[in-house]
This record gives structure tokens, C-alpha cells and sequence, in this order.
């Protein structure tokens, strides 16, 4: 316990004795002045009465000239008090006599003319001059002076201790215990009730001590209550600020941290001790982006409205995270700006979200476009088909009437034409590859026929400045896949390479069969072992970095720019291969190129497909043996496409009625059933399309035989012609011996 000083009651002593000196001075001064005035008036008196009774003997002593008269006279002025010393002098100044000493200079000096009266006339006969001294006044000031200085200071001594003993009892011990009281105050502990020692004697109800003690008492509960609220509502306060998923940091006006949540240290991976003393300067990726910060919306200048805003962040191990960042000031009620306040939260997952919805969105919008290019393909094909049917059909009839003419030169042009169209056919076949959609269909297929195809595609898509070759090992077995997916992956790797030579290299596509493969797939992981046909793309570009080289099969990964690539492309030919139980191997040298390493299992014992050769002119003959009195019913709703059939079936020996319209088509048949012997017919025709006229013509008479042909369609192939009872179905453009050799065919069976 603290020793109590009373500085109070000292401090009142000092003022008592200070002011009771100052009193006491001044009324001392006002005293001797008084006393030295009225000393003074006494010497006055002294040297009157000298005049009034001592002049009249020493004049007659004088006019007598008796000397030792004047000097006994004399001496026994000097010896009156305070008069020091006498004197007389004649009219000429001269000294007569004179008694005593002037050795002090606190002295009153008076001169009286000595006059003698004789027959009433005066006659002057010197001066008596008489000087008193100050020196009794002075004594007696003195002797006042000490007087009153002793009394005074024995009667402020005195008052002084009474009031010190009074100030005690009264006052300063009941400080001294209300210190104490104070000293033994803690918040965490309920107050004790502050009472004083004081008897019905020494107490005043409700005095100034009652007043303060009750006051004393008053705010020790309510600080204490306070205590108990601010514990209760920081309690709340930070299980609720702990509880934030979000990142939350508070700081003071210098934007110095003074506080974080638990969600701030998870994120950031500071603990509180390493935050302490540290401004946020420390969470930015970019440091600038503090003072930049600061500027737009950390400053007093500022309205400090609460904003929200992007912005990216760096942890304690050195990764950055895209943050939405809600931050602003914090003020009290009256205004005054305390801190400021952030709130962060991690949008990574977010970004990513919206990076692969735009993705989506991209590889959507790109479906759809490849969706409406198939459907723009596909009606091209249909009718580029019909029209290539007409070309083709007719340089055919041109020929056979050109052949024996000796018109060689003629003829050239048409067997030119002939080519031509035979190769726009094919293009248009090779359009439908990527324009048909459906499920995988295997079949057998040769790759070396497939590269020749992709080649021909690709070929006008690569600047001069790349070299596209191939190198094809002979006897390479045949493989089942599916036609058009195999095109999908052949044409996508070539694509991929050609953007990874920025314009300049060498494409090389490599087809060879390996009997004792032994490796790892790329995208599955699975080992390797075995008999393949191995389908190589190779590239002189800049290589597949180490980082992602794990993940290029994964969706929506691409090592191209923006706005170049969906990064679907090696998923599909992941997906595709492993549905055929193929497999792929990939070696890359960054900036040295890549090779993509196509495992496909050969078909054993293949049998290579024959191409049906050109009919011979005798064989053509021959077919037209059997033509006659037959009646073939043509149904396409492309004028030139029917007069070229009538022309043609016409010049076989067929009678042949043709029709542009479906409906027309059902009136002739339904009126004249059996009079035909044979319907060919389009798939895709306005008013009725092939299939649905197959059905009406097959409800009228169940037994035609009806030959589907079709330049394009999505609805139907030959499965699902012959599933709906055709005879046959072709794909357009059908040469004249392919026509004939289905019609006879079909009238045979």
C-alpha cells in the first residue's frame, strides 16, 4: 500500500503562513510608520517646550555676556532626551558656546533666533541652534518590529498545527482511505462499498466527502458494469468476427493492422504476432497498389464511402490470389474517422468458374458454328450433289457419243470436265465427313487412303513456308475405326501442329506398323505392349512446356492465346482413341518440336477393300440387254438432275416418266401402280421428303422397288433405308454405271 502524503494540508499551512506574513508585514509597516511619525512629532515638541522655556534665560545670559551661565544652560539642554547637541553664535556667525556632539546624521535640526526686548526695542544678538536625534524613533521601530514578528509567528504556528490536526481528522485520513479504496479497484473483481470512519460528531449529511465517496462508489459499479458489457459484447464481437468466412482486417487512420479475424490468418497464413506493427502494404502482390489505394479510397480527403473492388493479394509463402475486396472507414456517431476496415474475399474458384463458363460458352457458340456450318455443308452438298449428278451424267452420255466420232479433241474436253467433276465430288464427300454427326461407327479403314484425304484437306490451309510430307510404310494393315472421327483427330493434330510453327517448319506424317511396341500412354498412363499401326504427326515448333505437358489432355487446356483455341481438341482425340482401345504417346522438345504418337490395334487378316473399276464400254453393253419394257418412275425435285435421268435411262432402253414434285409423284403411282416396274427417287425434296414418299408408295403397292439416292441428309443413311424397305440407296453424285448396276440389281432380285 502506497504511503499517503498529505500535500494538501501542507500546501494549506503554506498558504496560511504566507498570507498571515503578509498580513502581518503590511499591518507592521502601517504600524511603524504610525509610530515614527508620532516619534518625530515628539522631538518637535521637544525643541518647542526648549523655546518655549530655556530662550528667555539664555538671551538675558547672552545680553549679560555670563558664560559660564550659557554653558551651564547649555549642558543641561543636552541633556533633555533625543537632543544631542546646542550651539550659539552671535550676529556675525561667531561661536559663543556649545555642548554635545553631531556624530549621528537621523537627526532634526532647529534654528531660534536669540532677541533681547529692551525699552521695546529688539536687538538680535545671535542664534541658538538645537538638533535632536532619530535614534530613540528608530529603537523603539525595532523593538516593535520584533515584537510583533515573534507573537505573530507563535500564533501562526499554533493556528497552523490546529489546522493541520483538524485538516487531518476531517479530511486528510478520510483521503488517505479513499486512496487505499482505489489502490485495491480492479475491473475483474465487483466492487467493495468505500465507507468513512466518522462519528455523529465530526459528520455533515451529505457534506462534500458524502458526495464524493457516494460518487467514488457510484462509478466503481459502473465501470465494473461496463466491463461486464464491453467482455460480453467483445465475446460476441469476436465470435462473430471469427466466425466471417471472409478475410477481415481492421487498422487505424495510418492503415497499420489492429485487428484480424481468424479467416484473415487461414487466408493469409500470418499469425497475429507477425501482422502486429505492420501496415496492409504487406498482404498486396503489387506494393504499389498500397500508396494507389491509399489515393482512391484510404484517405481522409476522400468521402470514404464503402466500395467494392478487385484486386490481387499475396500470402505468406509468396502465392497470389484475385480478391473482391469491400473496404471503407471507420467512423464514430459523431463523425470523427477512427480507421478503416476490409473486408477480402478469395474469387479464385470464381474466376475459374467464369473462365470455363466462357469456355463453354465459347465451345458452345463454336458447336453451334460447326452445327450451322454442317447444316450450310450439308445444303450445299445436297445441292451441289444433284447439280455434280447432271455434270457428271452428262459427260458420261457425251462420251459414249463422242468416243467413235473421231472428235478426240472434243472429247478431251469432256473427259477434262468428267475430272473435274469427279474431284469436286470428292471434295464434297470430304465436306460431309465433318459435317455428319451421330454415334461411332468402326469400320475398316486404310490410313494411307485417310492421310492422302487429310492431306488434300489441309494442304490450302499452311502457308508456303511450312513443307507438309509423308512417309508411308508399305503393307500397313487396315484399321477399325470410325471414318469420320478418324478424319476429326488426323486433321485436329495437323491443325495443332501447323499453330505451333508460327508459320515456318516442316509437317510430317508417318504411317507404319510396329510389332513389339513397350511404352506408357500419355493420356491414361496405362502400359503399352504389343502389335499396333502407328500413326505419327510430327513438328518443328516450339514443344510442349514441362509444366503443362501433364494436363494438355485435359479439358479446356491450350498452350495457344486468347481467342485461338478451346483447348478441346487432345480431350476429343483422348476420348476417341480410347473408345477404340488405341493409345497415345507424345515426345516434346521445347523448342525443338513435338511428335504425337497414334497407337491404333490392326485388323488381322485384312482384307484390303476393293474400288469397283471403271466399267468397260462392253460391259456397259451388256447391261442394256436386260433394260427393255422396263418403266422407272424418277422422282427429284432438281429439274436438271430428272432430264438427265430420263436422258440417260432413255438411251439404256428404259421408259422412263420423271416428276420434280412428291405429291405429283403419289398421284401418277397411285393411278398407275403397276405399270412401273422401279421408283428412284431424292431423300430431300421440298413437299415430301424421300423417305416419307417410300412409305406412301410402299402402302399403295408394298412390292415396288424403290432406290433412295441423296446427296445430304442427317435423317437417314443406308441402314435406315433398308430398315424402311428400299431396295437400295445411293449417295450422290451416282455415276451411270453405278446406276445402272443398282437398277439392274434391283430388277433382277
Amino acid at each position: 500500500m502506497k504511503r499517503f502524503k498529505g500535500k494538501i494540508s501542507k500546501l494549506l499551512v503554506l498558504y496560511i503562513v504566507l498570507f498571515s506574513s503578509v498580513v502581518t508585514l503590511v499591518l507592521t509597516a502601517i504600524q511603524l510608520r504610525i509610530d515614527y511619525n508620532q516619534g518625530v512629532s515628539n522631538l518637535h515638541q521637544h525643541i518647542n517646550q526648549i523655546e518655549l522655556t530655556n530662550i528667555a534665560s539664555i538671551t538675558q545670559s547672552v545680553w549679560t555676556i555670563d558664560n559660564p551661565s550659557i554653558q551651564i544652560q547649555l549642558d543641561g539642554l543636552i541633556r533633555i532626551r533625543d537632543i544631542i547637541f546646542v550651539e550659539i553664535k552671535n550676529e556675525d556667525g561667531k561661536l559663543i558656546a556649545s555642548s554635545g556632539n553631531t556624530s549621528t546624521q537621523n537627526t532634526i535640526e532647529r534654528q531660534m533666533p536669540i532677541v533681547h526686548l529692551y525699552r521695546n526695542k529688539k536687538t538680535p544678538l545671535g542664534t541658538l541652534t538645537v538638533i535632536a536625534t532619530k535614534d530613540y524613533i528608530y529603537q523603539q521601530m525595532i523593538d516593535t518590529v520584533i515584537t510583533i514578528m515573534v507573537s505573530q509567528a507563535i500564533k501562526t504556528f499554533l493556528v497552523s498545527i490546529f489546522i493541520l490536526v483538524l485538516f487531518y481528522y476531517l479530511v486528510t485520513r478520510h483521503l488517505q482511505k479513499i486512496s487505499e479504496h482505489s489502490d485495491k479497484i480492479e475491473l475483474t473483481k465487483k466492487p467493495i462499498k468505500l465507507k468513512l470512519d466518522r462519528n455523529k460528531y465530526n459528520s455533515i449529511e451529505n457534506d462534500e466527502l458524502e458526495i464524493v465517496i457516494n460518487s467514488i462508489n457510484k462509478m466503481s459499479n459502473n465501470v465494473y458494469q461496463t466491463y461486464i458489457d464491453l467482455i460480453e459484447k467483445d465475446a460476441k464481437f469476436g465470435a462473430i468476427f471469427d466466425s466471417l468466412s471472409d478475410a477481415v482486417v481492421i487498422t487505424d487512420i495510418n492503415r497499420k493492422i489492429i485487428q484480424v479475424n481468424h479467416a484473415f490468418n487461414e487466408e493469409f497464413g500470418y499469425s497475429n504476432k507477425e501482422l502486429k506493427n505492420n501496415t496492409t502494404q504487406i498482404i498486396y502482390a503489387n506494393p504499389d497498389e498500397f500508396l494507389t489505394q491509399g489515393k482512391k479510397r484510404y484517405n481522409a480527403k476522400t468521402k470514404n464511402e464503402i466500395s467494392v473492388y478487385e484486386i490481387e493479394y499475396r500470402r505468406k509463402d509468396g502465392s497470389t490470389f484475385p480478391s473482391e475486396t469491400m473496404g471503407g472507414a471507420i467512423k464514430l456517431p459523431d463523425g470523427s474517422h477512427i480507421g478503416y476496415i476490409g473486408i477480402i474475399r478469395d474469387i479464385t474458384a470464381r474466376k475459374l468458374a467464369e473462365a470455363e463458363t466462357a469456355q463453354l460458352q465459347e465451345q458452345i457458340q463454336q458447336s453451334h458454328k460447326m452445327e450451322a456450318i454442317g447444316q450450310l455443308t450439308g445444303g450445299i452438298a445436297h445441292d451441289f450433289n444433284n447439280i455434280l449428278s447432271s455434270i457428271l451424267g452428262y459427260a458420261e452420255l457425251s462420251k459414249d457419243v463422242l468416243r467413235n466420232s473421231g472428235e478426240e479433241k472434243l472429247l478431251k474436253y469432256i473427259n477434262n470436265i468428267d475430272s473435274a467433276g469427279k474431284r469436286a465430288r470428292d471434295l464434297v464427300a470430304q465436306l460431309l465427313t465433318f459435317s455428319r454427326s451421330g454415334s461411332s461407327k468402326p469400320q475398316q479403314i486404310d490410313l494411307e487412303a485417310l492421310i492422302n484425304d487429310v492431306i488434300s484437306l489441309i494442304t490450302p490451309t499452311m502457308p508456303s513456308s511450312i513443307k507438309l510430307t509423308k512417309e508411308i510404310a508399305p503393307d500397313t494393315p487396315h484399321v477399325l475405326m470410325d471414318d469420320t472421327q478418324m478424319h476429326q483427330i488426323l486433321m485436329n493434330l495437323c491443325i495443332n501442329a501447323r499453330d505451333a510453327m508460327d508459320n515456318h517448319g516442316q509437317l510430317t506424317i508417318k504411317l507404319s506398323h510396329e510389332n513389339n511396341v513397350d511404352g506408357s500412354c500419355s493420356s491414361c498412363k496405362n502400359h503399352i505392349q504389343g502389335q499396333y499401326v502407328k500413326l505419327t504427326v510430327e513438328d518443328t515448333g516450339t514443344g510442349i512446356q514441362q509444366n503443362i505437358l501433364e494436363k494438355i489432355f485435359d479439358p479446356f487446356t491450350t498452350t495457344k492465346g486468347i481467342g485461338k483455341g478451346t483447348g478441346m481438341g487432345l480431350s476429343v482425340v483422348h476420348g476417341i482413341l480410347h473408345k477404340h482401345n488405341s493409345h497415345i504417346i507424345v515426345d516434346t522438345v521445347t523448342d525443338k518440336g513435338t511428335c504425337f504418337h497414334l497407337l491404333i490395334p490392326p485388323i488381322e487378316n485384312t482384307v484390303i477393300k476393293q474400288t469397283i473399276p471403271a466399267t468397260t464400254d462392253t460391259e456397259t453393253r451388256t447391261l442394256l440387254n436386260d433394260s427393255k419394257n422396263k418403266r422407272i418412275l424418277v422422282v427429284d425435285d432438281e429439274a436438271s438432275v430428272t432430264e438427265f435421268m430420263q436422258d440417260f435411262l432413255q438411251s439404256q432402253h428404259y421408259i422412263v416418266t420423271t416428276t420434280t414434285s412428291s405429291k405429283q409423284a403419289i398421284e401418277l403411282f397411285r393411278n398407275a401402280n403397276t405399270e412401273f416396274d422401279l421408283v428412284i427417287t431424292d431423300q430431300t425434296m421440298p413437299e415430301m421428303t424421300g423417305d416419307k414418299l417410300v412409305r406412301e408408295l410402299l402402302d399403295i403397292n408394298p412390292h415396288i422397288p424403290v432406290i433412295l439416292c441423296s446427296g445430304y441428309s442427317e435423317t437417314i443413311d443406308e441402314k435406315k433405308a433398308l430398315e424402311l424397305g428400299c431396295a437400295q440407296f445411293l449417295m450422290k453424285p451416282i455415276s451411270n454405271t453405278a446406276l445402272l448396276q443398282a437398277i439392274r440389281e434391283t430388277l433382277s432380285s
